[in-house]
């Protein structure tokens, strides 16, 4: 079982090109935010794969994490 606070997570800009989470954070949300970059680049690399076996549902959700992820559209 995750003991991170269940999204949605809100950033903050706190000044000097930082930026915070938003709301009551623990560890185990630091330690989630973390790994998004590792998290981000599996998706993408899921969604390039799952084009290639027709999963199309698998491609969508990916898409839209991405999408959530970073404004980027595919």
């Amino acid at each position: 079982m995750s003991n991170h606070t269940p999204g949605p997570w809100n950033a903050v800009y706190v000044g000097c090109g930082d930026w915070d989470l938003k709301g009551p954070v623990t560890q185990e949300d630091w330690t989630l935010a973390a790994a998004a970059p590792d998290l981000l680049e599996a998706v993408r690399k899921l969604r390039a794969m799952c084009a290639d076996f027709g999963a199309h549902t698998a491609c969508e959700v990916a898409s839209a994490a991405i999408f959530k992820a970073t404004g980027e559209q595919t």
